[in-house]
């Protein structure tokens, strides 16, 4: 099922491989930014090899924050306290599956409709795939149920900084801008997950006990007693005692599983759940840019407060809290940091052993590697292009922008939807996205703007919901062992509609 990701995502590459002996670069350059086209920059043969290599080590962060969500995992599943909370979540929702599948669709949602912070999101994702997995959910409803509402949340994104934030500061706006809008398309978009989502699920539970009774059927077939002619007595004495001790080896397997589903029954699970809330809680609020989402200062001052502090002349939490950013500046190195001391902080009260500790730790960073290697590597596009926007030789993709962003005079929905979208398959981060098509959508009257920045961030979204070139979904189909073809045979319907709905929403804000 992974090389399937791999093939996906290699197959991305080399149409942009492609794409670089066809398409030459382009930039804007000069007084008045005009657009000035290039030279063909192919990408040669070695590449093909140096491109990947290079991408680890840009991304190698992405890497080491999937590992330590798996680090984490691992110690709190050593506990016996993680399973012994799935198990009770379980057993109060038992026979509600279908109203938690919801709930948390829309928790996901607004969630990251609010933080735009996807991949510390994504540290949420094992515990509810572990809730799903509980109570037979199936695993491409799982996915669709988690990151696919993620990624949702940030197709409507409302204050999101990571998505709205990134809006807001590049193209000159305000985080209230359209915000009626994003609200309408947070409830829409997420409506038409839940349906989409709940009728499948439900679709997959027939077939599971259509299934389930034709076997049963069979089976009774099997077993039917067929008349026969009658026989002498015969002594049984041996035959009783088999039985015996084969229904004593089927009770005794039946034990053992009650005894390991007991096992975590005294385990309190209290402590793990407000350290771990706490841990998503400070990230969350750390993570997300208050200064430049809405001018707040008071957490950089109160930082610069608090490192000013001298004792006798010595900065004492200057050199303390070294290597910590002040709340709003945190990036992935902070949450890295939040995660490995949860994970310390779980396993003293829960008394592990510094043994256990690690190897717990190490076994769930294994676990998680996979997911955390196709996550990275999700970005080689990525990769070649902000090194080229870095030395300034221009790129392709700001050729094809410049051809399908002039075809209109002003703002057009379907040209801006288009370029958009297929400008996420090479830029996965939005910011990089905008960047590249903020001298178009400035050049648009007034009016129109905010209009042009809320239709690209949602189709990027979109786009990151259907492509391999998406980190977080690629993160989501290695850690739920999906293949890129199932997902794309079980989305397409709904990114139809979610197509639909957002170039609607922007039709009908052009005619306000």
């Amino acid at each position: 099922m992974k090389r399937n990701l791999l093939k996906a995502i290699g197959i991305c590459f080399l149409i942009f491989v492609v794409l670089s002996w066809i398409i030459p670069t382009g930039s804007y350059s000069g007084e008045g930014a005009k657009f000035t086209t290039g030279s063909i920059n192919a990408i040669g043969l070695f590449d093909l090899i140096g491109v990947p290599a290079s991408t680890f080590v840009t991304f190698a962060l992405y890497v080491v924050v999937f590992c330590c969500i798996g680090g984490l995992y691992g110690v709190m599943h050593k506990t016996g306290a993680l399973d012994a909370l799935v198990e009770k979540i379980c057993k109060k929702k038992a026979g509600k599956e279908k109203r938690f599948l919801i709930c948390t669709i829309i928790f996901f949602a607004v969630l990251s409709s609010l933080t735009g912070l996807m991949l510390p999101l994504f540290a949420l994702v094992p515990l509810f795939a572990m809730i799903f997995a509980r109570m037979n959910v199936d695993k491409v409803a799982s996915l669709a149920a988690t990151v696919g509402a993620i990624l949702v949340g940030s197709m409507a994104s409302t204050y999101g900084f990571n998505i709205s934030g990134y809006t807001k500061n590049i193209l000159f706006l305000d985080m209230n801008d359209q915000i009626i809008a994003k609200v309408i398309l947070l409830v829409l978009l997420t409506t038409a997950l839940i349906l989409f989502v709940v009728k499948f699920n439900a679709k997959k539970e027939v077939k599971a006990v259509k299934k389930e009774a034709a076997v049963k059927k069979v089976e009774n077939k099997k077993v039917e007693p067929k008349k026969a002619a009658p026989k002498k007595a015969v002594k049984t004495t041996k035959k009783p005692a088999k039985r015996t001790t084969k229904a004593t080896t089927k009770n005794m397997a039946i034990s053992k599983d009650v005894k390991k589903v007991n096992a975590n029954k005294g385990i309190s699970t209290l402590p793990l759940v407000i350290i771990f809330a706490l841990m998503m809680i400070v990230s969350l609020f750390g993570m997300y840019n208050w200064y430049y989402a809405f001018g707040i200062e008071a957490f950089s001052n109160l930082h610069s407060t608090i490192m000013g502090v001298k004792i006798h002349g010595f900065p004492i939490f200057e050199n303390l809290l070294s290597g910590i950013n002040a709340l709003g500046y945190w990036g992935n190195n902070e949450f890295v940091i939040m995660m490995v001391l949860a994970a310390i902080v779980i396993a003293f009260i829960y008394r592990l052993s510094i043994n256990e500790f690690v190897e717990s730790f190490i076994a769930g960073i294994k676990k998680m590697m996979p997911t955390a290697l196709y996550a990275a590597l999700a970005s080689v596009i990525l990769s070649v292009l902000y090194q080229a926007s870095y030395q300034g030789t221009g790129t392709i993709t700001e050729t094809m922008f410049h051809a399908t962003m002039t075809m209109t005079g002003d703002f057009n929905v379907l040209t801006t939807g288009l370029t958009a979208l297929y400008g996420s398959f090479f830029y996965n981060d939005l910011y990089y996205l905008l960047y590249s098509l903020q001298t178009y959508i400035s050049g648009f009257s007034s009016g129109m703007i905010s209009i042009a920045g809320l239709l690209s961030q949602s189709m990027y979204s979109l786009a990151m919901i259907l492509l391999p070139t998406s980190a977080i979904l690629i993160a989501g189909l290695s850690y739920f062992d999906v293949s890129y073809k199932k997902w794309i045979k079980y989305i397409w319907k709904f990114a139809v509609v979610a197509a639909l709905i957002i170039l609607l929403v922007c039709c009908i804000l052009t005619l306000i």
